[in-house]
């Protein structure tokens, strides 16, 4: 499990967990009042699935509320994050069309 700041990621399925894999899978949460680093994938789309909670999450220049159940694709190239709007940990199942993503911040 990788996190900083109130946002941790359990890697479920990648390239480093199951070889030639060719698709990342994770487990996403997002303390109250946290917004995750901006940043971009160059080389593959992310779809982000809320199982619980509340977030606005970015794409680009929009903020798109998201409710439980609810999920969002965020295409290739495209800058994005994630803010918990509510008063419980936020949690998102995270999908990439790559094994091994790329990831850019953004200032």
């Amino acid at each position: 499990m990788t996190g900083t700041g109130g946002v941790t990621m359990q890697w479920l399925m990648e390239d480093a967990i199951t070889p030639d894999a060719g698709l990342s899978l994770a487990r996403m949460t997002v303390a109250p009042g946290v917004t995750s680093q901006a940043h971009r994938h160059s080389d593959c789309s992310e779809a982000v699935h809320l199982l619980e909670g509340s977030v606005a999450q970015r794409r680009g220049d929009d903020w798109v509320p998201l409710a439980a159940g609810e999920t969002l694709l965020i295409p290739p190239g495209a800058v994005h994050q994630t803010r918990n709007t509510g008063p419980e940990t936020a949690v998102l199942m995270v999908a990439y069309s790559s094994g091994a993503r790329i990831y850019d911040p953004v200032e």
